[in-house]
C-alpha cells in the first residue's frame, strides 16, 4: 500500500507533489523519497539507496547474496549511496573508491496510484564487471520518465569481490550476477508499491551490463521475472563475457599468491584473501596491467559446474540451442564505431601505439581478449593485421581500422551471431539495431582522443537515453528530437514487447525481427532517418566468423 505524508494534486491525470517526502512501503519497511523533475519539467518521485540484500562483508565477503532484513525505522531514500568498490579503469584513474556495503537500488516512478500499473526498465550498469555505479548522475532518469514507465538501477559487486571463482564448490563464480538477480526479484515482490507492474519488467544494460541482461535469460535464477530484455553493445558468449576453462582459477591463484595466501587449497585460500582489505585486493589489478589497461576484465563469469544454486549451469550457446532460454521479446545491437571505446584510449598516448605497431602479435591478444583460448594467438594476430592494416605501420592514420578491428572482435560477431542464433530458436522476436546517429558529443572524448572523429562510440547512444552529468553535452535540437526517437522505441519494446507497434510523424519505418542468418537490423541513422538493412558489415563479419577464435564458442 502507499503512505503518504504530502499533497497529491491531479490535475489532467497528472500528479504534482505538494511536498517532498512520499512514504513508500516495501517488504522490508517503509522509505521515504524525494520528488524531481525530467527534461521536460514533469514531476516523479526518486527513492534512492534502497538495500535490497544484507552487506557482504566479513564472512560474507564472496559469498550470494542474502535478502536484506527488515528495518523498523523509516528509511532515508533521497540520497546516492555508496558505489561498489572499484578504480575507474577506462577513464585512467587509479584511485580506489566505494564499499562493501553497496547493494542498493534506485526505484524513479511518474506515478502513484495502483489503478493503472506501468511498464517497468531495470537497468544494469555497464564497465566491463569492474567499475560502475547505479547513481542517477551517471545513469539520469531524466529522459525516460517523460514516458509512463518506472526505472530501476542497482549496484552489483565487481571486479574480484563480484567475479572471483575458484572453479569449484568454494567459490563458484558470479557472484555479481546473484547480486542482479535479487535486486530483479526484490522488484518483483515490490515494484506495484511504486505504480510499476510486476509482470511487465523488461531487464536492459549496455556493454557489460548488456551482456548481465541477456544473462539472465539465461539463468534459472531469473527465470520467469523478465517480461522482455535489451542488450545494447553486450552480449554473451564473447571472450570478455565468458570465461575459458581453467581461467577462473588460474587468476584467483595469482591474486592470493600476490596478496602472500596460500593456494593449494579453496578454502584456506579465501579464508586468508576474507581477510584482506577490499581496496588491496581490487588494487592488485592495477598491478597486472601489461598494455594500457589491458587485460582489463580479469575475473570473468563462469559456467557454474560445482554450485547448487548455478546462475549459470551450463554453456550459453547449449541453453539457447536447446531453447531453455526465458522466451521474451529481445533486442540488441550495437553502434557503428563501438570499438572506438578503446582505440581512441589508445590513441591518447603516441608510446602506447608504437608500442602496439612493434608488439601487435604479443599485445594484440590481450587488447581483445584471446589471450586465454589455448591455441595458435600468433596465427589469429597476424591474419588480424593483414585484414585491417595490410603492409601498412599502426599510427596516426589508421585510427579508424584500429577502431574496427576492437567494433568487430568485441561486438559485431558476438551481437550479430548470437542475435541470430537466439531469434532461431526463440518463439519470441529478436529485434537488432545498428546506432549511427553522430549527435554534439561523444564518449570518445572522455575515453582518451577529444581531437578526432571516431565516428559513433561505444556508449553514444546512451546519451539519448540517460543522461551523464560527467559527459560535457550541450543537446542541440537533433539531440532533443533524438532523445525522443529512442525514449518511445525503449518505452514501446517495453509497454508492448514491440518497438515500433504504431508509426507517426516521430517513428515513420516500422522495425521487423530477425527473421535469418543474414540478420535484418534497424539502421538509426538520426533523428529522422531509419531504415531496415541486413549482412551488417558482412566481410568484416565474414572475417571473424571463419576465424578458429570463435569454435569455441560453437
Amino acid at each position: 500500500m502507499y503512505m503518504f505524508s504530502f499533497t497529491i494534486l491531479l490535475v489532467f491525470g497528472e500528479a504534482h507533489f505538494a511536498d517532498e517526502s512520499p512514504i513508500v512501503k516495501v517488504g522490508q519497511g517503509l522509505l521515504k523519497g524525494t520528488v524531481k523533475k525530467t527534461k521536460n519539467g514533469r514531476q516523479f518521485l526518486a527513492f534512492q539507496g534502497i538495500p535490497y540484500a544484507e552487506p557482504p562483508i566479513g564472512t560474507l565477503r564472496f559469498k550470494e547474496p542474502l535478502p536484506r532484513k527488515p528495518w523498523k525505522h523509516i528509511l532515508d531514500a533521497t540520497k546516492e549511496h555508496a558505489v561498489c568498490v572499484q578504480f575507474d579503469i577506462y577513464f585512467r584513474n587509479y584511485t580506489i573508491t566505494g564499499s562493501e556495503n553497496c547493494l542498493y537500488l534506485n526505484v524513479y516512478t511518474p506515478k502513484v496510484s495502483k489503478n493503472e500499473l506501468l511498464p517497468v526498465i531495470f537497468y544494469i550498469h555497464g564497465g566491463g564487471f569492474v567499475k560502475g555505479n547505479a547513481n542517477p548522475s551517471y545513469w539520469g532518469p531524466d529522459f525516460l520518465l517523460d514516458k509512463d514507465l518506472v526505472f530501476v538501477t542497482l549496484n552489483y559487486r565487481l571486479g574480484p569481490l563480484g567475479f572471483l571463482s575458484t572453479g569449484d564448490y568454494v567459490v563458484p563464480g558470479n557472484n555479481g550476477f546473484k547480486d542482479q538477480s535479487l535486486g530483479l526479484k526484490w522488484v518483483k515482490d515490490n515494484i506495484e508499491q511504486f505504480g510499476g507492474n510486476p509482470k511487465k519488467i523488461t531487464v536492459s544494460g549496455q556493454s557489460a551490463g548488456g551482456a548481465s541482461a541477456y544473462f539472465h535469460l539465461l539463468s534459472p535464477l531469473s527465470k520467469d521475472i523478465p517480461y522482455a530484455a535489451i542488450s545494447l553493445s553486450g552480449i554473451t558468449p564473447t571472450l570478455w563475457s565468458l570465461a575459458q576453462k581453467g581461467e577462473e582459477r588460474k587468476v584467483a591463484k595469482r591474486l592470493a599468491r600476490s596478496l602472500n595466501c596460500p593456494t593449494n587449497s579453496s578454502l584456506i585460500m579465501i579464508n586468508c584473501l576474507r581477510k584482506i582489505s577490499a581496496y588491496d585486493i581490487v588494487a592488485k589489478s592495477i598491478e597486472f596491467m601489461v598494455f594500457n589497461y589491458d587485460p582489463s576484465i580479469l575475473y570473468k563469469p563462469v559456467i557454474e559446474i560445482h554450485s547448487k544454486n548455478a546462475f549459470l549451469p551450463e554453456h550459453p550457446i547449449k541453453i539457447i540451442q536447446s531453447g531453455k532460454m526465458s522466451q521474451i521479446p529481445f533486442m540488441t545491437g550495437l553502434t557503428t564505431e563501438d570499438g572506438a571505446i578503446k582505440s581512441s584510449s589508445v590513441y591518447s598516448d603516441e608510446r602506447l601505439v608504437e608500442k602496439l605497431n612493434l608488439n601487435f602479435e604479443e599485445i594484440l591478444p590481450l587488447f581483445l581478449y584471446y589471450n586465454e583460448i589455448g591455441f595458435n594467438t600468433n596465427h589469429i594476430s597476424r591474419s588480424v593485421r593483414q585484414f585491417y592494416f595490410k603492409e601498412n605501420d599502426i599510427n596516426n592514420k589508421t585510427k579508424a581500422e584500429l577502431t574496427n578491428v576492437v567494433t568487430d572482435s568485441l561486438f559485431l560477431i558476438s551481437q550479430r551471431s548470437i542475435g541470430a542464433l537466439h531469434a532461431k530458436h526463440s518463439t519470441q522476436p529478436v529485434y537488432f539495431y545498428l546506432f549511427g546517429y553522430k549527435g554534439s558529443t561523444s564518449y570518445s572524448k572522455k575515453f582518451g582522443d577529444p581531437d578526432y572523429d571516431y565516428g559513433v562510440c561505444h556508449c553514444d547512444d546512451l546519451l539519448y537515453l540517460l543522461p551523464n552529468t560527467h559527459i560535457d553535452h550541450k543537446l542541440s535540437l537533433e539531440d532533443h528530437q533524438m532523445i525522443d526517437v529512442m525514449t518511445r522505441l525503449w518505452y514501446n519494446f517495453a509497454s508492448t514487447g514491440n518497438p515500433t507497434p504504431k508509426l507517426d510523424y516521430l517513428i515513420s519505418t516500422k522495425w521487423d525481427p530477425v527473421m535469418s542468418d543474414d540478420v535484418e537490423y534497424y539502421f538509426i541513422e538520426n533523428s529522422k532517418t531509419m531504415k531496415m538493412k541486413q549482412n551488417l558489415y558482412e566481410e568484416r563479419f565474414q572475417f571473424w566468423k571463419n576465424l578458429s577464435i570463435f569454435h569455441i564458442h560453437k
